[in-house]
């Protein structure tokens, strides 16, 4: 038994001494000349029910986004221009009408979501500079509201500086802009919190939340502002340095927002998975 307990203390002894193993580095990377493709979905539905009457409107969009880096720093800052090379989408509006839009058959999609959006296939939308960390430092040039990049970032997590530690958290802070037709450029203080929720040499998954630092009390003011503020995990493949898939959600309601009785549900999903590198 003394024998046991000497060997225990040694042991404890040595483990005491062992070095403690610190963050994982983590770090988006890039290469000029580098292609990558995402394929992502993103389904909304959006139910309201005033007195006798309720209606709901759904849709769904499929892209191939691909980003192409046209160059990178001495600070392993990427220059990285955006295009759509695939898009499918489908909305069904309060009168049940379904207007469908596929790029891969186009011919037989509705005539006004054709002429709408086939301009948007195989050209540049916007050119970022994003640094290592994944933040945006600058928007070059975008077809869309430059801000919507600080709401959303391009690959949908900003990274520790000190590098990830299994169930350590970290946050950022932004401003959400409301664009037209949302808005008319109001700005709301957000807070993106992130934990690393499991760890290996080579894989991360990250948990996020969003949240608004000051809410609008009315109703109506904070529903254009729910699809901003998503929840769930993204995956990053640390060997490679980049975004290998994502899930998330919004799922919010407003009671009593038009009268006693009414409601208003709102549900969103995307996901977004890694399709290689052209």
């Amino acid at each position: 038994m003394r024998r046991m307990l000497t060997a225990l203390a040694g042991l404890l002894l040595v483990a005491g001494l062992a070095p403690a193993r610190g963050p994982t580095p983590a770090r988006l990377r890039w290469a000029a000349g580098q292609v990558l493709l995402y394929r992502s979905e993103h389904a909304t539905h959006a139910t309201e029910v005033t007195g006798d009457s309720r209606s709901e409107t759904k849709s769904l969009v499929r892209l191939t986004k691909r980003w192409q880096v046209t160059a990178v720093d001495a600070a392993g800052v990427a220059t990285l221009t955006l295009s759509i090379v695939a898009m499918y989408q489908e909305r069904t509006t309060f009168s049940g009408e379904v207007l469908k839009y596929d790029s891969a058959d186009p011919d037989k999609s509705t005539p006004q979501l054709k002429e709408a959006l086939s301009r948007y296939l195989n050209v540049p939308l916007a050119t970022v500079r994003v640094d290592p960390l994944g933040r945006v430092v600058e928007v070059k040039e975008s077809k869309s509201d430059a801000s919507a990049y600080e709401a959303e970032l391009p690959f949908l997590v900003a990274l520790p500086a000190a590098g990830l530690a299994a169930n350590e958290g970290w946050e950022r802070t932004y401003k959400i802009t409301l664009a037209p037709p949302l808005g008319t450029g109001e700005k709301y203080d957000a807070v993106q919190r992130y934990r690393c929720k499991a760890l290996t040499p080579t894989e991360a998954t990250v948990t996020l939340t969003t949240a608004l630092k000051d809410p609008p009390k009315a109703a109506a003011d904070a529903m254009p502002l729910w699809q901003m503020l998503p929840e769930g995990e993204v995956v990053l493949d640390l060997k490679n340095g980049r975004l290998h898939s994502a899930k998330l959600e919004v799922k919010k309601e407003v009671k009593d927002h038009e009268g006693e009785g009414s409601r208003y549900t709102f549900a969103s999903t995307l996901t977004v998975q890694y399709a290689g590198d052209r």
